[in-house]
């Protein structure tokens, strides 16, 4: 499956990026749990990666410590809470054994798997057992874009696989992630939502990553045509936000970041100072805004 890392990788690799060694556990341990996937066949254009560790894979600076997000379809998953079945994963060195599944909404369309329990064979590092613990959210809600298969990368170097070998993944289309990502922020107001909305905003328009070459005429159609999608599978939650417009007007509005949330968000050590609240409101006011008013 990998190549599993020593404790003194681990330690050192989570020093440099200021990753404390059981996150750097977890992670490994998640990264195990794609693979696990792969193997099952699970992923394809319409069946993906997503959230943070799908767009780390495009060098995201936000490091995410608990979650692993998936986006499927029921020619792959039948019925939605199989997946509980899917993700049960044993070798010599690890053993991974989600306890509990359920849907997350009225309609079935979201499965939450928690808590997704890990015993870490590989390490004599000591956890306790909520270190010892993720969980996977797995939607079921139908992509509007294909997913794009790229390298499954991390930001650290344990060479987890053989030297000259690559695993690969499909992944949310960042266009999609992108349109998420803004409804997220908008119906949520979570600042993880807002400081992926910023750093792909930078990546597209500042940076000019070909990864995110955005259109905002695109996005603002792309946009609208996920909150349709989401109106119908969820009328209530979306009440606020009966057109595109409205969506866009809560995002140019100044960011209030739940002060908790913000302190929870993990950046890797070299991002740190980089990422300030007033750099995430400066970029979605100044690069994304302006494009996202353009109309088709």
């Amino acid at each position: 499956m990998i190549e599993y890392p020593d404790d003194a990788g681990l330690r050192r690799e989570g020093g440099r990026h200021g990753l404390r060694t059981e996150v750097m556990v977890r992670d490994v341990v998640r990264v195990v749990e794609v693979l696990n996937l792969k193997r099952q066949r699970f992923f394809s254009k319409r069946s993906v990666l997503s959230g943070s560790m799908a767009l780390r894979c495009f060098g995201s600076p936000r490091f995410t410590v608990f979650d692993a997000d998936f986006s499927t379809n029921s020619e792959t998953v039948d019925p939605p809470l199989k997946v509980k079945d899917l993700l049960a994963y044993e070798d010599d060195m690890l053993t991974i054994t989600p306890v509990s599944a359920a849907a997350a909404d009225a309609g079935g369309t979201l499965v939450k798997v928690v808590p997704i329990a890990f015993d870490p064979v590989f390490t004599e590092i000591e956890l306790s057992d909520e270190q010892r613990q993720f969980k996977a959210d797995v939607s079921f809600r139908k992509l509007l874009l294909d997913g794009r298969e790229v390298p499954l990368t991390t930001p650290y170097q344990l060479d987890l696989w053989n030297a000259g070998a690559e695993e690969t993944v499909f992944v949310m289309d960042p266009r999609e992630a992108m349109v998420e990502k803004i409804l997220g922020w908008s119906v949520h107001a979570q600042a993880k939502h807002y400081g992926d909305v910023a750093w792909m905003s930078y990546e597209a328009f500042e940076v000019g990553n070909p990864d995110f070459d955005f259109k905002g005429a695109e996005l603002r159609s792309l946009l609208a045509d996920k909150l349709a999608a989401m109106r119908k599978l969820q009328p209530d939650t979306y009440a606020s936000f009966p057109h595109v417009d409205a969506v866009i007007g809560k995002l140019g509005q100044p960011p209030v970041l739940d002060r908790r949330e913000w302190q929870r968000m993990v950046y890797l050590k070299a991002h740190r100072t980089r990422w300030t609240q007033a750099e995430l409101h400066r970029i979605v006011k100044d690069l994304l805004m302006p494009r996202l008013r353009i109309r088709l």
